[in-house]
């Protein structure tokens, strides 16, 4: 199979053996200045055709004007086996053609950058420039592979595509081919001279998209953020639409369930809520008020289910999701035990107190947390850096953080139990912090005496039990001693030094819940369980060092250091010129590092970016 490319690449390109011809002294002036004319990019690839594999790095920083289109090589690869190379594909407002009204707002822009992001994808995969050559042994031909970071069912602010007047950047990645430690560049020609061309027209003009389809898509992300901001004003803290399809098609699987037999949602009439959105779209569905809500129901009857579709209300979904219109307050967390994880000068003396040698509760550290300490930990910085919305599995809890009964009561005195559990604290949160809270309740009734509305999920269909439990607990009332005290307790505002290894070398991405500085450093997010996709990690990592650097940052506290990231996300795209007086664009993601721009990055939230410093080792507290 091998030899048989070689020859097609051999009739297509020309006999790569035979002597080049050289450019002539006035190419050669030309070319100084970075700036080839496309027709060069095939003949400088045919040049360097089985030379050595660092001869690709002639194609670095060069600029490669095509009919509708410049590209330019953001990055070059040193090796077959490094990281794939990064390519930056700039077009003109006149060619992309879109009306101003399809990116007039910040919503719309980040809409309609998610959506061309799939259509280029969509036709990278039709295109099989995904594929990379699978050979056996050393000699064989070894990557070839082109893509764009794939989308999944969220719709999310993306450095994929840039946007900005109408011109458009697109990022991709291409894996360089090689055969053995030798430029094997027949497929990069037909890469980037053939198909790049045919994705640029089907995917990133106007004219040749489904319109319709593409102002749907942007109306439906519009309708879901505005939803979103109608929650506070209604005293809400969630919305489930009627219809929607909350089960996914495995544990593997963000999509929805195609089962037949898929349960859609139906709210109880009792929590049925209204809404008209911008677009016209009538939804009716159930909101949950803020407050304590105790969702309860047997074993596999959809309560996790529900409290998972909560959690992923952060984001905005795709059409045909199942889950689009169902959102949540944009600052809900989801707390959960880590035995093992590290912490740094939090206060967690409202939780945990009076402990052996009077350790300093008020601002404790430990390398090696248990899983009631991990959730006091937990709790305490989110609410630090605003959360107002904190949801809990009872399968994912350290039990003895959330309750402890009667009998342990009597058991353990109270002056030998420094812990207090969330169910003694959890209505002074919330009256006093405004903080809310669901909580997934499948074994502790002491929680119905707490809880402002109770939900039973029997059969995935969710049923106001609110008064009905209120009763059963009048005729069997709790003999719980109240361990809480009269006010909830304090919560310190941090300042945090990063430690020195996240700017040593390059961090390392090697799973969604992993980031790995210096090598061998590891930094764990799988208690962050609402990041859906590895470029939100990759951001996370940049930040991290951004936050390790930055004089200004370092004099704020925490609060304020991610209010102030927050602020600059928010911003538009901007330009930088190149030496050649090309115009490329700049996304505001760009900032945390800005000396490795590229594709790969995706916008989480300040509270998962909060999460993630508070779990790294080695973090210091400053004053």
């Amino acid at each position: 199979m091998s030899n048989n490319r070689g020859n097609y690449y051999k009739q297509k390109y020309g006999n790569k053996r035979q002597r080049q011809e050289p450019y002539s002294r006035q190419q050669r002036q030309y070319n100084q200045s970075g700036v080839y004319d496309s027709r060069d990019l095939a003949q400088h690839l045919n040049r360097i055709n089985n030379q050595n594999y660092a001869k690709y790095q002639e194609l670095l920083n060069c600029e490669y004007p095509f009919r509708d289109f410049t590209l330019i090589f953001q990055k070059v690869q040193k090796d077959p086996y490094a990281s794939a190379s990064h390519i930056r594909v700039l077009v003109k407002d006149t060619i992309t053609d879109f009306p101003q009204d399809c990116y007039s707002t910040t919503d719309r822009r980040i809409a309609l950058c998610d959506y061309l992001t799939r259509q280029v994808v969509k036709q990278i995969h039709a295109l099989k420039m995904d594929r990379q050559f699978q050979s056996n042994g050393w000699h064989g031909v070894k990557g070839g592979n082109f893509e764009m970071t794939q989308p999944g069912q969220q719709v999310l602010d993306r450095t994929s595509i840039i946007l900005f007047q109408g011109n458009i950047e697109a990022r991709f990645t291409f894996n360089l081919p090689a055969q053995g430690r030798t430029i094997a560049s027949g497929r990069a020609i037909e890469v980037l001279t053939e198909q790049l061309p045919m994705i640029v027209h089907r995917a990133l003009k106007f004219a040749s998209l489904n319109q319709q389809d593409m102002k749907e898509f942007i109306q439906c992300y519009e309708d879901q953020q505005w939803l979103r901001n109608q929650l506070s004003s209604k005293d809400l803290i969630a919305f489930i639409p009627d219809k929607a399809i909350l089960p996914r098609e495995s544990g593997v699987s963000d999509k929805p369930l195609q089962d037949i037999n898929a349960v859609k949602f139906k709210s109880p009439e009792s929590l049925k809520i209204e809404f008209e959105c911008p677009s016209g779209k009538q939804l009716t569905g159930m909101g949950i008020r803020q407050g304590i809500t105790m969702i309860a129901g047997g074993g596999y009857h959809g309560k996790s289910t529900l409290l998972e579709g909560i959690e992923q209300g952060i984001y905005n979904h795709i059409p045909g999701d199942g889950r689009e219109y169902l959102v949540c307050d944009p600052t809900l967390c989801k707390v959960r035990s880590e035995d093992g994880r590290s912490i740094e000068g939090t206060d967690i003396s409202a939780y945990i107190d009076n402990l052996p040698f009077n350790v300093n509760t008020r601002s404790f550290s430990s390398r090696d947390a248990s899983g009631s300490t991990s959730m006091a930990a937990g709790i305490q910085e989110l609410v630090e850096v605003g959360s107002k919305t904190l949801i809990y599995d009872e399968d994912t809890c350290a039990t003895n953080f959330m309750i402890r009964d009667q009998r342990m009561q009597r058991i353990i005195q109270k002056e030998n139990e420094p812990i207090t559990p969330l169910i003694y604290k959890i209505r002074s949160l919330y009256e006093e912090m405004g903080v809310s809270s669901i909580l997934v309740i499948g074994g502790c009734g002491d929680y119905v005496d707490v809880s402002d509305c109770i939900i039973e999920m029997r059969d995935y269909t969710p049923r106001d039990i609110t008064q009905f439990a209120k009763e059963i607990a009048s005729q069997y009332p709790s003999d719980l001693r109240q361990e809480g005290g009269e006010r909830y307790g304090s919560i310190a505002q941090r300042k945090l030094i990063m430690p020195s290894y996240t700017l040593e070398g390059k961090s390392n991405i090697p799973r969604l819940s992993t980031i790995i500085f210096d090598k061998d450093k590891e930094l764990t997010l799988s208690a962050v369980t609402s990041l859906v996709e590895r470029g939100q990690t990759q951001w996370i990592a940049s930040a991290i060092k951004y936050f390790s650097k930055n004089d200004n940052i370092k004099r704020m506290g925490l609060k304020d250091a991610l209010n102030n990231l927050e602020q600059i996300l928010q911003g538009e795209p901007t330009t930088t010129t190149t030496s050649s007086s090309f115009q490329l664009l700049t996304s505001p993601m760009d900032l945390t590092d800005p000396g490795y721009v590229h594709g790969e990055n995706v916008r989480p939230t300040i509270f998962q970016l909060a999460q993630a410093i508070n779990r790294l080792r080695g973090i210091r507290i400053t004053q």
